[in-house]
């Protein structure tokens, strides 16, 4: 792996790692005086929608430990930019969040980004927003509801309510098989396969709900067409797709980014495909 560096809006490649991060031994953490400054970027070398949902709790925690600070994340513009490429994101995760003072274009100085954090070799599954608070000088005690969050706009609310109440009465799930199904290291995996197959047939047994559905390829190819299906979500705005997994009774899927960020609101089944997690651990997922 490489650790980045990013100062006055340019990437820089400093060295290979076997890990991101420092081991929690080292002592390392951010500067007191960056801390003082109180005008904060927060920054994702990756670029999934996972990726930044994963730490979408970070506004939200720093305005809570530092209140007058200024809290940033970066825009389309800045990311292609850095990367030399851009994405929207950043903007699923954190359009309308009332804990972000803006998105800049440009930000001169330090920026302290996902690479740097505080990992325990004893203990790996370690959700990466912990990591990286550790490293912003955060207590165990101000990191405990760290959990994906996102705050949608009254209309995205109400349209997905339509959605809903135009389809199911009453309580119903959310199935999302993603392209990583029966894939291990992303080739397909007899046993990843069948592994898959089971876990999430018997979880949907379990749950016998109707089931609002996003598949990578047609339900009818899947395994899974014997569901009580409702809706196709796939040509619906995906912050609106996760407002109606946030309503329903349980999520089941495949581990992927959109299943990641709404275990605070939802019953989650995911099934497992890394081992161990590492920092993929979402708190509140239930791992099948």
């Amino acid at each position: 792996m490489i650790f980045y560096r990013i100062l006055n809006n340019k990437l820089y490649h400093i060295e290979e790692t076997d890990n991101l991060g420092f081991e929690k031994s080292e002592g390392l953490f951010i500067p007191d005086e960056y801390l003082d400054g109180q005008n904060f970027m927060i920054m994702r070398t990756c670029g999934g929608t996972g990726d930044w949902g994963i730490i979408s709790a970070m506004p939200r925690l720093l305005k809570e430990k530092y209140p007058n600070c200024k809290v940033h994340v970066p825009s389309k513009k800045l990311l292609k930019r850095i990367f030399g490429k851009h994405h929207n994101n950043v903007h699923i995760s954190f359009d309308n969040n009332p804990h972000i003072d803006s998105f800049v274009d440009e930000y001169d100085g330090e920026v302290f980004h996902d690479h740097y954090r505080i990992y325990d070799k004893d203990n790996v599954d370690v959700p990466l927003v912990k990591q990286i608070l550790k490293f912003w000088q955060f207590t165990d005690e101000e990191i405990i509801d760290c959990q994906p969050e996102i705050y949608w706009t009254d209309e995205e609310k109400k349209l997905g309510d339509n959605i809903v109440d135009n389809h199911v009465k009453g309580d119903f799930g959310f199935l999302l098989i993603s392209d990583r199904f029966g894939t291990l290291l992303g080739k397909h995996n007899k046993n990843s396969y069948e592994k898959d197959k089971s876990s999430i047939t018997k979880a949907l047994s379990d749950y016998d709900l109707p089931y609002f559905y996003w598949t990578h390829e047609p339900l009818s190819k899947t395994e899974f067409s014997f569901i009580n299906n409702v809706l196709d979500v796939r040509h619906i705005n995906l912050r609106v797709q996760l407002y109606i997994k946030s309503k329903a009774k349980v999520n089941i899927g495949t581990q992927c980014g959109p299943m990641d960020i709404t275990p605070r609101y939802s019953k989650t089944l995911i099934s497992q495909r890394q081992y161990p997690l590492g920092i993929n651990f979402i708190n509140g997922v239930e791992y099948i």
